[in-house]
């Protein structure tokens, strides 16, 4: 049997076990990334735990001490009853479509990552503050979709689009590679669907699914479970030092994201190395216990992570990305015949589907090579579908908690996998549409 056909059915069996929940999420990812590291010839077993160690696992293992900070030391309690007072905190449906507005601005131009890394404290604040109008489960998933779709927004965003970038850099004649900008009049629409669709029937479609009514609505809700463990009385007695530095290292966090943008910066800051910074410097200044913390750290997510990233690898490497996406391709009768406008629509289509099972650094790293070569044949600028498929279409990953980081950082506030498809779905699956409706529009080959 081809390693690609073994890859597909491991995929399929994976999807099936994340949406029946029997195990553990963390170790149905687990599982699968062994099937695909032990069976396929073409992965190094390295491959099956090497995940675990990168950039964007650390990064969440450092901010999310640098998120319990705030708690733990009372300053979210502040926060909390600061941002509480205003207007937007008064009704949850205009609080959700202002966090899903700024997680979306922000991850435009900061990680997207780092960027729900820092709003989850923050929305789990207002809530324990807000005497139950704000539901930090009703919001945190879609600021994590927000953060997801916004880092999209512009050439920094998310590492897709640079990997895509770097593709068509090293193809003759397009040495100079995309601009900051140049996807950004496509993810304008997009992000504006998005925003409306979580005023509307996104926030009606969330009450549906997460029952807030129900008495096990916050079941498995770390962040709820956060703020009930860290009440005014708890922690009146916690030195006020404490609080101010975690403020401090928080937005010396957001400050380092933004300039990990910058080329001065590149070889000495990453995401990584900011989120390990933050916690060292809470741990070790004795802001925050070590060993405490440690135990406290959410580890399920963690692992998905880590895991995810080798199970994606077995299904890159193995050539059943490839596989999915030349059979989509032959049924728009191939590159010789179909219209660039058709084969643009149709690599959307696949990307936006693969990209919420997938990395989505390595299916642009896998589709934009195709699409370059698909545009030569054609005698076409590769530059629109660069922009469509491995810009924007990698990042529409918003109907899977393992599609992407950001979105499976919000697990801790207790949702099922089936949660993420069933809010998330319709969504990801109208985004798609109009990018494949739009992206032939808006970019003339």
């Amino acid at each position: 049997m081809e390693s690609s056909t073994i890859a597909i059915i491991i995929t399929i069996i994976t999807i099936i076990s994340f949406v029946l929940e029997k195990i553990p999420l963390a170790m149905t990812a687990m599982i699968a990334s062994l099937a695909m590291g032990i069976i396929l010839p073409e992965m190094k077993l390295a491959d099956v735990y090497s995940g675990f160690s990168s950039a964007t696992v650390m990064m969440v293992a450092g901010m999310c001490i640098v998120g319990d900070a705030l708690f733990k030391t009372g300053m979210a309690n502040k926060i909390g009853k600061a941002i509480g007072g205003s207007s937007l905190a008064k009704n949850e449906r205009m609080f959700t479509i202002a966090v899903v507005i700024c997680c979306t601005l922000m991850s435009s131009f900061l990680s997207n990552s780092g960027t729900i890394a820092m709003w989850m404290p923050l929305i789990a604040a207002v809530a324990a503050k807000s005497h139950g109008v704000i539901r930090s489960k009703m919001v945190i998933m879609a600021a994590g979709i927000a953060a997801a779709i916004g880092g999209a927004g512009t050439l920094v965003g998310s590492t897709s689009q640079q990997t895509a970038n770097a593709v068509l850099m090293g193809v003759a004649g397009y040495e100079d590679g995309l601009g900051l900008f140049d996807q950004t009049k496509i993810m304008i629409p997009l992000c504006l669907i998005m925003v409306i669709y979580f005023g509307t029937v996104g926030y009606s479609l969330t009450k549906k699914v997460l029952k807030p009514e129900s008495p096990d609505f916050d079941k498995g809700n770390y962040y709820a479970d956060l703020a009930n463990a860290t009440t005014d009385d708890v922690t009146s007695d916690i030195p006020a030092w404490k609080g101010w530095m975690s403020i401090i290292v928080l937005i010396l966090c957001i400050v380092g994201f933004v300039l990990t943008g910058f080329a001065p910066f590149k070889p000495y800051l990453n995401v990584a190395i900011i989120g390990l910074l933050g916690a060292t410097i809470l741990i070790t200044s004795g802001c925050m216990p070590l060993k405490k913390t440690l135990a406290e750290m959410d580890w399920n997510t963690l692992v998905i992570l880590g895991a995810a990233q080798g199970f994606a690898k077995g299904l890159d490497v193995s050539g059943g990305g490839k596989v999915i996406a030349d059979a989509v391709l032959n049924l728009f009768g191939g590159s010789e015949s179909a219209s660039a406008m058709a084969l643009m629509a149709a690599g959307v289509i696949v990307t936006g589907v693969l990209t919420n099972f997938m990395s989505n650094t390595a299916l642009a790293a896998m589709m934009t090579p195709i699409y370059i070569e698909i545009a030569k044949s054609m005698g076409v600028s590769p530059i629109p579908f660069v922009i469509a498929i491995g810009c924007v279409a990698t990042n529409l990953a918003c109907a899977t908690p393992v599609g992407t980081p950001a979105c499976t950082q919000t697990l801790p506030a207790g949702y099922k996998y089936m949660d993420y498809m069933k809010i998330g779905g319709p969504l990801c699956i109208v985004l798609i549409i109009a990018a494949a409706v739009l992206c032939p529009i808006m970019y003339s080959f």
